[in-house]
């Protein structure tokens, strides 16, 4: 597969886990007198109730492939795409002569809610390669910000605990699954557990070959 430039850039981030439980207080006529704990925001994740809606984050891909930024355009849930044109008349290029591959600089707002959403779609091993490539990055690049966002953004397999995919042949889940504990099969949390482990493993073996 082509190398393609999937750098990305954070350009605003607003997860204040603070006004995110003080909604859920709310909602329960009670008061938020103290920031969460690493657990109960990754329960909250984990459930995806409203109040992970209260938040905001923005980042910009300079070079995508103007064909992969439209699989991201059609998630709409919680999101704003902008896209940049290949109209002859604003780039001084022929449209026709372009590929659909051709490098266009995309921008994205997203609440949290959203941000798992495309994440259950864009890391099943159904998604286009490159657009998967193009999304771990993205997800990478929250990592440094918020890890248990990043922990809650899994493909949706992980989430059912099954392929839901019926469509395709594809035999990822039933070779994780061989990998897990009956335990980790049943508890949700577990299973995201194994799947950051599984996920921590990759993207080391992938920085230590491309050492290599």
């Amino acid at each position: 597969m082509k190398k393609y430039d999937t750098s990305v850039k954070i350009t605003y981030f607003n997860v204040d886990w603070l006004r995110i439980k003080s909604a859920c207080m709310t909602t329960i006529s009670k008061e938020a007198k103290n920031m969460p704990t690493k657990e109960w925001r990754r329960k909250l994740l984990i459930c995806e109730h409203s109040p992970i809606r209260r938040s905001e984050i923005s980042w910009k891909w300079e070079a995508i492939p103007y064909a992969i930024s439209t699989h991201f355009a059609r998630h709409h849930e919680g999101c704003e795409k902008f896209i940049g044109t290949e109209r002859t008349d604003r780039t001084g290029v022929n449209r026709e002569e372009r590929s659909q591959m051709n490098p266009v600089p995309m921008e994205m707002d997203a609440n949290v809610q959203a941000l798992i959403n495309i994440s259950a779609k864009r890391l099943c091993m159904c998604a286009d390669p490159i657009t998967r490539e193009y999304w771990s990055a993205t997800l990478e690049a929250i990592k440094e910000y918020d890890e248990d966002v990043y922990f809650a953004c899994v493909p949706q397999c992980v989430r059912c605990g099954a392929c839901v995919e019926p469509f395709s042949h594809c035999n990822f889940y039933s070779k994780f699954a061989k990998t897990l504990t009956p335990e980790q099969q049943t508890d949700i949390m577990q299973r995201y557990e194994a799947f950051e482990e599984y996920r921590a493993k990759k993207l080391q073996l992938k920085k230590e070959n491309s050492h290599g």
